[in-house]
């Protein structure tokens, strides 16, 4: 791996551990037995990842809990959902071992994309005078999938020595529309989950079928993707070696 790359992991990383730093001093959950429910479906979530065409790197549906973190709990609990799902994500049922440096990157990527977007939807609003769930959402959502394609874009580029405009521009395109998907449901379950008594997790419960139901039609929609761009591939040779026999 360049030196570059080496450097900029190792700076992820220290912004990964000072966040942690901050979250382990000021712990203090409104209920554990609630925290650990939604952290479990959380974790569940992440298993249902999805590898990116011509990255080394997968999506999963751990994004609808994150955002839903960022409304419903505190920001110690939703860094540690981040950190959780992104451990899950790298280790769980892989195609091939990933590298310690690859979990590395994963686990305080997504610490650093969650903390950026927390910090970011409560602290705006509160600025701005807005106290408006959907503002939040909003700004966590956008400020989540611009930095995490951004830092996964950008290991790569310094890795492969790839362009990074053009990484970005394919990282984006693949993610978005799952992201805006992601983003409704999380909304949607935020908006039905917190009412006049507090947070009722029964929701999320009740959410985690719509999750899998978008989880298994993406995965489709990117095998098909990945069908129609082989066999267009697979045309194109043919058809230069079609003309290449009859120029003999």
């Amino acid at each position: 791996m360049a030196t570059k790359a080496k450097l900029y992991i190792a700076t992820i990383a220290t912004l990964a551990a000072a966040i942690l730093a901050v979250v382990a001093s000021r712990w203090n959950p409104e209920s554990l037995s609630r925290f650990a429910l939604f952290f479990g479906l959380a974790m569940v979530a992440s298993a249902m990842k999805i590898r990116l065409p011509g990255f080394k790197t997968t999506i999963s549906t751990n994004f609808v809990f994150i955002l839903a973190g960022i409304a419903l709990f505190s920001f110690g609990e939703t860094v540690l959902i981040g950190l959780g799902g992104a451990l899950v994500q790298s280790l769980w049922k892989t195609q091939t071992r990933p590298k310690p440096v690859q979990v590395l990157f994963n686990a305080t990527c997504l610490t650093v994309c969650t903390a950026a977007a927390f910090w970011t939807s409560h602290a705006i609003p509160t600025m701005l005078g807005l106290n408006s769930m959907a503002a939040m959402m909003v700004l966590g959502g956008c400020v989540y999938v611009v930095l995490n394609t951004g830092l996964v874009s950008l290991v790569v580029s310094l890795a492969e020595g790839r362009s990074l405009r053009e990484i970005w521009s394919s990282c984006y395109e693949w993610t978005f529309p799952y992201f805006l998907v992601g983003a409704a449901v999380a909304g949607l379950a935020s908006a039905a989950s917190y009412g006049a008594n507090g947070v009722n997790l029964g929701v999320a419960l009740l959410v985690m079928p719509v999750i899998y139901f978008v989880y298994v039609y993406y995965r489709m929609h990117i095998f098909r993707a990945v069908l129609d761009n082989i066999s267009s591939v697979s045309h194109e040779h043919e058809t230069v070696l079609a003309s290449a026999s009859r120029g003999r």
